[in-house]
């Protein structure tokens, strides 16, 4: 079975090697920390004494760390000058373009294969091996990594870059912040009114679900014919703005939304469906 070094034993990186570790493989972890390491030796884990020695007793690294400045020290500083040439360093880590960028192009000079593979899910699925996982670099390096990959992941997608790596995870994450803050604004106004609690987060939900799945081929097609217009909508957004005005709610995401329904319908697009406005939006024509 393959030796796997894990790097960074926060709760993401704890789970992946624990996950490993329960599907044979050899895992090598190191951390600054004592704790994590011990729990993981425990469960059958060797710990190495230094990012250095970890990288010289495996095949492939596994990097989980919480930013840049600690990837720049760890992963640009000691992983990638102490790797050999047929590791593959996988930085699952969530960095920004330009230090995956930076990573990516420090190990093409020493001819090590490099992954940036950020991944979407929780402790609990990184756990069991069923991760989304979004891998970026060069078409070698996944080919050797894609099994191990696999073993971390039920959904692995090759992204062909590091930089579109980092994009898509990003976006992600982004859609996570927008996604509480508009659950938090909503239940609020329906608690403003007396709504049953439980009645709005099931509505909350089915409106999400509804943009999720149902806009999602009109997207990919650039199909605008009207299903539900934007000039409708748009009436309803005021609608929206105007009764949380009367109870004195507080709705900041509405009041950044619907400006910009109403530049989609001074542009023309009043009477295509409202999908029309995140195309626009997508082709700056709303600037």
């Amino acid at each position: 079975m393959k030796r796997v070094g894990v790097i960074g034993l926060g709760k993401m990186g704890s789970a992946i090697a624990r996950n490993l570790l329960a599907r044979g493989y050899d895992v090598s972890v190191w951390d600054r920390s004592s704790g994590p390491i011990q729990e993981l030796v425990a469960a059958g884990a060797a710990a190495r004494e230094s990012p250095e020695a970890l990288v010289g007793a495996v095949d492939d690294v596994i990097v989980m760390l919480w930013d840049d400045n600690v990837a720049r020290e760890v992963s640009l500083g000691r992983v990638i000058p102490s790797a050999r040439k047929d590791n593959v360093v996988i930085e699952t880590s969530t960095l920004s373009p330009q230090m995956y960028e930076t990573l990516a192009k420090a190990a093409s000079e020493r001819e090590i294969g490099f992954l940036a593979a950020p991944v979407i899910g929780s402790v609990d699925a990184a756990r069991q091996g069923t991760l989304t996982i979004l891998p970026g670099g060069e078409q070698a390096a996944f080919d050797q990594a894609r099994d191990l990959l696999a073993a971390m992941g039920s959904t692995v997608t090759y992204t062909g870059s590091p930089t579109a790596s980092a994009y898509l995870k990003l976006t992600s994450n982004t859609i996570l912040g927008i996604g509480a803050a508009t659950w938090g604004e909503l239940l609020g106004f329906c608690e403003s009114a007396g709504v049953d609690r439980r009645l709005a987060i099931d509505i909350i939900s089915l409106a999400l679900g509804r943009v999720a799945t149902g806009k999602t081929q009109q997207i990919v097609d650039r199909d605008t014919a009207p299903r539900f217009s934007l000039n409708a909508l748009l009436k309803d957004l005021r609608l929206a703005r105007d009764a949380a005005q009367r109870e004195h709610v507080a709705v900041p995401i509405m009041e950044n939304v619907l400006p910009q329904f109403e530049a989609g319908a001074a542009k023309g697009l009043g009477d295509r469906d409202y999908i029309a406005l995140a195309l626009a939006l997508e082709a700056a024509e709303l600037a």
